[in-house]
């Protein structure tokens, strides 16, 4: 008896075939473009991200440059006021010697006549003085 050739191969290659061009139309170019649209999305991603990263650079550049200036402009503004304030407290301070100095000649003439009042009266108030003792030590009122 003759047997038919076995035609199971040839229905097992139709049916591979068959699956492999369903599973390209529908599995693998969809997803193939799929995967090649997100590399690129990946790529524009990455490439915005490096665009944000030199812009940050710039922006904190500027930014630092932008600080050090007003720095050095506050620096000079403190140093100007202190200078001024400086000048202000000579001033004042030059002042305040020159009122101290006439306050002192002041007293100094105004102690200088009491000296020369006292002075003045020395003579007459040790002896009024000398007159009131002896009477206490003689214990009797004195003659003129």
């Amino acid at each position: 008896m003759i047997k038919a050739p076995d035609v199971t191969l040839l229905y097992v290659m139709f049916a591979f075939i068959a699956s492999y061009a369903i599973l390209k139309r529908f599995l693998f170019v969809p997803l193939g473009a799929i995967l090649a649209e997100r590399e690129r999305e990946e790529r524009d991603a990455s490439r915005i991200h490096q665009e944000s990263l030199k812009e940050l650079d710039r922006t904190i550049a500027e930014a630092e440059r932008r600080l050090a200036e007003a720095r050095r402009e506050a620096l000079r503004e403190r140093e100007a006021l202190r200078a001024e304030g400086l000048a202000k407290f000579e001033s004042q301070l030059a002042q305040a010697r020159q009122a101290a100095a006439a306050s002192i000649a002041a007293a100094s003439a105004q102690i200088d006549a009491e000296v020369q009042k006292a002075a003045a009266e020395l003579p007459t108030r040790a002896r009024a003085l000398a007159v009131l003792l002896a009477e206490k030590i003689l214990g009797r009122k004195l003659a003129a």
